[in-house]
């Protein structure tokens, strides 16, 4: 089942990310990639680990609930809103009153 999920996966976004670390001479890209679990039986149990190590600035890689008090880093807010557009999903993040659902995120 899972693998069927990482199959549909929708790139939401490649390429530069606005990020305090970057310089003249380095700066960080990334890939977002949308995978969506309606069901949330494929991907709830899916153990996450981190290739980043801790020195690199990273909080690692865990499942987070997103709410409008989640302190973002680089555009990942852009990003989340952009996953939430193209599924005509809740953004917690713009609309912070709406409780009807809960969004998950990961990879931070």
């Amino acid at each position: 089942m899972l693998a069927e999920h990482f199959k549909l996966g929708i790139t939401v976004y490649k390429g530069y990310v606005d990020d305090p670390r970057n310089t003249d001479n380095a700066w960080i890209e990334t890939i977002a990639v949308n995978y969506h679990d309606s069901t949330g039986k494929s991907f709830s149990k899916f153990p996450l680990q981190s290739r980043a190590g801790m020195e690199s600035g990273s909080v690692g890689v865990q499942w987070i609930p997103i709410d409008h008090n989640l302190d973002l880093f680089a555009n990942h807010e852009w990003i989340i809103e952009k996953v939430c557009y193209h599924r005509d999903a809740y953004n917690p993040i713009t609309e912070p009153k709406r409780k009807e659902t809960q969004v998950w995120m990961t990879g931070l």
